[in-house]
């Protein structure tokens, strides 16, 4: 993929036992969800207890959010000034609010898959103005209904070309497809060997 790196985001499903102690119960790669539940849970909590959340001296994480960003357009084909969206598969999705926060935090486009279409292998918006390049896919759908054309032929979400523009390397998908294969629990004891080869 562009930049070299398959992961961006990952998010972990945690859980506290009876002596304090926290586990992962497991991982989302895939189409990773909860980064909007998570800005709003901080801001209903600051508004609503600013006494205890400022003595609590309670980690901002506006900065993670930037750093996600910053690290989705430094990877990106098309650098700094890439245009990124939040692929969405729409207001049925059980998740949709959060993304719809998420996209406005992030200041970048909610988009659909009908919003979006491939030409020449590069990857466009739809707007009143014309087709406007899009470099970087913050995806929400999961991998079999990413390309009718190659996968799910009666998927209604994706962008049809959608694999043929990332395999040219003309957008940047956040996760890559195919990294839902880790959140599989048969890998789960073997993850501690794994961080200890790589950390």
């Amino acid at each position: 993929p562009p930049g070299g790196q398959h992961l961006h985001i990952a998010a972990f499903d945690l859980a506290r036992t009876p002596e304090g102690d926290f586990r992962v119960l497991a991982q989302r790669l895939q189409a990773p969800s909860g980064l909007g539940y998570l800005l709003e849970n901080r801001l209903i909590i600051a508004r609503q207890f600013p006494e205890a959340f400022a003595e609590l001296r309670v980690q901002r994480v506006a900065g993670a959010f930037r750093g996600l960003l910053d690290g989705l357009l430094r990877a990106s084909p098309g650098g700094a000034d890439s245009r990124v969206v939040l692929l969405t598969p729409g207001p049925l999705n059980e998740t949709y609010f959060e993304q719809v926060f998420l996209a406005r935090y992030l200041g970048i486009t909610l988009v659909e898959g009908s919003d979006l279409t491939v030409r020449h292998q590069k990857l466009y918006l739809k707007t009143l103005h014309g087709l406007e390049q899009v470099h970087v896919v913050l995806r929400r759908i999961d991998d079999e209904f990413l390309d009718p054309l190659e996968l799910r032929d009666d998927s209604a979400l994706g962008v049809p070309g959608l694999l043929q523009a990332l395999r040219a390397g003309s957008v940047l998908l956040a996760n890559a497809p195919g990294a839902g294969v880790l959140e599989s629990p048969g890998l789960a004891a073997f993850w501690p060997a794994v961080c200890q080869r790589l950390l």
